[in-house]
Parts: C-alpha cells; sequence; structure tokens
C-alpha cells in the first residue's frame, strides 16, 4: 500500500485538502487546472452560484474527458488493427515514392542545366579566345602604325630642317645677286 499525500490546495479562493496515493505536485496540478475551468465558467457569466460554477464545470471537464475516452478507444482500434497497419506502410512508401520521383526530376533537370552550362561555357570560351587574338592583332596593328607614325614625324621633321635650310640658302642667293 502505498503511502497517502496530503495537499492543501486553493479553487475559487476556497481551501479544500486533498488526500491521495498521487503525488503532491500531480494534486496540485488538478486543482489548478479545476480552478481555471471554473474561473473561464464564472468569467462567461458572472451572475452564477458557485454550485452552478461547479456543476457547468463538472459538465464541461465530463465532456473533455468523455470526448479523450472516444478518441482513445478509436485509436486503439486502428492501432491494433492489421488493415491499419497496411494501410500506414502503404501511405508511407507512396510518400517515400512521390518524394523520390520529385527527387529524380529534379536532379535531371540540374543535369540538363549542367550540360547547358558546360556548352556555353564553351562557346564563350571560344569567343573569348578569338576576342583575345582580334585584341592583339589590333594591339599589333596600332603599335605599327604608331612606329609608322613616329617615322613620319621624323621625316616630316627631317624634310622642314631640310627646307628651313634650303630657304635659308635661297635667301642668301637673293641677297647677293
Amino acid at each position: 500500500m502505498q503511502k497517502k499525500n496530503k495537499v492543501t490546495v486553493k479553487i475559487m479562493d476556497r481551501e479544500y485538502t486533498l488526500v491521495s496515493e498521487d503525488s503532491r505536485e500531480h494534486m496540485q496540478s488538478v486543482a489548478n487546472y479545476v480552478d481555471d475551468k471554473m474561473r473561464e465558467t464564472y468569467e462567461s457569466n458572472r451572475k452564477l452560484s458557485t454550485s452552478m460554477i461547479g456543476v457547468l464545470t463538472a459538465l464541461n471537464i465530463a465532456d473533455e474527458l468523455y470526448k479523450i475516452n472516444s478518441e482513445k478507444v478509436e485509436l486503439e482500434k486502428r492501432i491494433n488493427s492489421p488493415q491499419y497497419e497496411l494501410k500506414t506502410a502503404r501511405d508511407e512508401l507512396e510518400a517515400v515514392v512521390a518524394e523520390f520521383d520529385r527527387r529524380s526530376r529534379s536532379y535531371e533537370k540540374m543535369v540538363e542545366e549542367f550540360l547547358k552550362l558546360i556548352d556555353s561555357s564553351s562557346i564563350y570560351e571560344a569567343g573569348v579566345t578569338q576576342l583575345k587574338k582580334r585584341m592583339d592583332k589590333l594591339d599589333q596593328d596600332l603599335r605599327d602604325k604608331e612606329e609608322s607614325l613616329m617615322r613620319s614625324r621624323d621625316e616630316v621633321a627631317e624634310l622642314e630642317k631640310e627646307f628651313s635650310h634650303r630657304e635659308g640658302q635661297l635667301r642668301v642667293i637673293d641677297f647677293e645677286d
């Protein structure tokens, strides 16, 4: 025989002494639950007497218990049923197959996109290589033209010197006459 526990609880501002084999914490929890439910009932209609609040709260808690017990019985029937287990296994299998199919399609799309990217990068690299060759040729052409321009400038400078020198000689000849 277990030891009896005793606890004093407050419900709707009145003290009650409870004695049970359950733990003190459990008894306090149950009393708090009943107090909360009674206060809910009181808040919904403040004109009710304490005894009416108690009866309505008891009916509400009994209704909750009845519904929970009914759900428990139904769940126990379903869990113990081989058909339930088979249906559950089939549902799980269908979910796994559907997820596999979804991931497989996703993988195939990624492979297609990857192959397209490889093709695009090959085309891009070929284009870049051609552009580099063209730029190198244009750069060489520019250097050649700059070099030619420098030679032309040097020639022009030489010609201008020669022209100035000859012009100077012509003036000297003009003055001697």
